[in-house]
Parts: structure tokens; C-alpha cells; sequence
């Protein structure tokens, strides 16, 4: 499973957000999905502080055989770079998961575009695509796109309930956590 998403803030999540990160990524881990994540500011690291505790406490497997990270390197590089490098990283998932999704730019709290292009990598693969409109930002313009266009997403409504409440809010984190698993699987 992909985990797309970079938070400067979790929004209505609040400081709850990096938990609910750490919980998501050991969730998935126990179900046997295996995660690719490209690292994204303030995702990335709580992808990895659960991914450890899951692998290395529970499972006792290499963490390597469970997690796969692409971290994008600081710098200037051409569109088409970044369009191969997400492109690359998509590769190696078959559903995509999308979280947050806000940058610092300027002095204002921006929608990551990377998010956004990931997204759309990610629907020209064919993977199962899961954004989590609660948290809010590029996630929640992604969910917004998907449920008003579901039938050109999915070629059945057999999840689209569940898919609706991953736009809800107020929330259990534990439920939402719940939620993904139930529509991943």
C-alpha cells in the first residue's frame, strides 16, 4: 500500500494526526499490507516510527521486507524527474492511500500538489485509490473528486457507503483506521 500525503499541520486532527499515522501504518502491517511511502514532511516519519514498532516488536521480520521508502531529495529537479520518481514509487503498490496533504509555502498553509500528482499516477496505474477526505487539504479535494465521480473510479458501488464516511467528521481515529482497513481489504 502507497501512503501518500505531507502535513505542516493536521488541521481538525490536531496533535492526534501523528498518532493517527503511527496507528495506521502498524494497522496495515498486521493485515499484511506491506508500505511504500515516499516520505512526505510530516507523514513520512510517523510512517516509519509505527512501521518500526509493528516489524520490530510484533512481527519480529526485517524491516525491509515490510517497508519501502522513497525520500524525495531536496533540490531543484525538473517536472518530468519528479513525474518519474512518483511514477517509480507507484510501482510498487496496488492501492494508494492519501492523507493531509498541506505544505508551508510562503507564509501560508498550501494543498500539496505532489499529493495531487501522486493521485493521479496512481488512477492511471489502476490502483485502488483511498482518500481520506477527514483529514482534510489535498485528501479531502481527492475525496470530494472521487465521490462525485465513483462510477469512473470503481467498477462497482459495492464499498460506496464506506466510502462516504471517509469524508466524516467529527471521528473516531480508531474507526477511521477501521474504515481504510474495511475498504483496502
Amino acid at each position: 500500500m502507497f501512503i501518500s500525503g505531507s502535513a505542516y499541520e493536521y488541521g481538525r486532527f490536531g496533535d492526534s494526526g501523528k498518532d493517527f499515522i503511527k496507528d495506521l501504518s502498524k494497522a496495515l502491517l498486521k493485515r499484511e499490507f506491506k508500505l511504500v511511502s515516499g516520505f512526505g514532511l510530516g507523514v513520512g516519519t510517523h510512517i516509519v516510527e509505527g512501521a518500526l514498532e509493528e516489524i520490530y516488536v510484533e512481527k519480529k521480520k526485517k524491516i525491509t521486507d515490510e517497508l519501502c521508502l522513497f525520500p524525495f531529495p531536496l533540490g531543484n529537479h525538473t517536472a518530468p524527474v519528479w513525474h518519474s520518481y512518483r511514477d517509480h514509487m507507484l510501482d510498487e503498490a496496488g492501492v494508494a492511500l492519501f492523507i493531509f496533504g498541506n505544505k508551508l509555502e510562503d507564509i501560508s498553509i498550501k494543498e500539496a500538489d505532489g499529493v495531487l500528482k501522486e493521485f493521479d499516477i496512481a488512477y492511471a496505474k489502476g490502483s485502488l485509490l483511498i482518500p481520506v477526505g477527514a483529514s482534510g487539504y489535498a485528501a479531502e479535494r481527492l475525496w470530494k473528486r472521487v465521490v462525485e465521480n465513483y462510477d469512473d473510479y470503481f467498477d462497482t458501488r459495492e464499498k460506496f457507503e464506506l466510502f462516504l464516511q471517509l469524508g466524516t467528521s467529527p471521528f473516531r481515529l480508531e474507526s477511521l483506521i477501521e474504515l481504510i482497513l474495511e475498504i483496502a481489504n
